[in-house]
C-alpha cells in the first residue's frame, strides 16, 4: 500500500520552509534553524519510506527537499 503526502501537509511544510527563509533574511537565524530542523525531521521520516510513497508524493518530497536545501545554503 502506498503512502501519501497530502496537499495540506505539503503546503504546511512549504510555508515553514518559506518562513525559515524569511527569518534568515530578517537576521533571525535561531528561528530559521528551528523551523528547518522541524521540517527536516519530517522529511527524513518520509525519506525513510520513499519506496512506499506514491508518484505524486515523491514529487512533493523532492520539491520540499530542494527548498530546504536552498534555505540551508543561505545559512
Amino acid at each position: 500500500m502506498s503512502q501519501t503526502i497530502t496537499y495540506p501537509t505539503f503546503v504546511e511544510y512549504r510555508a515553514k520552509i518559506n518562513q525559515a527563509k524569511d527569518d534568515l533574511e530578517s537576521g533571525k537565524k535561531a528561528a530559521a534553524s528551528n523551523r528547518l530542523r522541524s521540517v527536516n525531521k519530517h522529511l527524513d521520516e518520509l525519506e525513510a519510506v520513499r519506496k512506499e510513497l506514491n508518484c505524486e508524493s515523491l514529487g512533493r518530497l523532492n520539491h520540499l527537499q530542494k527548498l530546504a536545501a536552498e534555505v540551508e545554503a543561505l545559512k
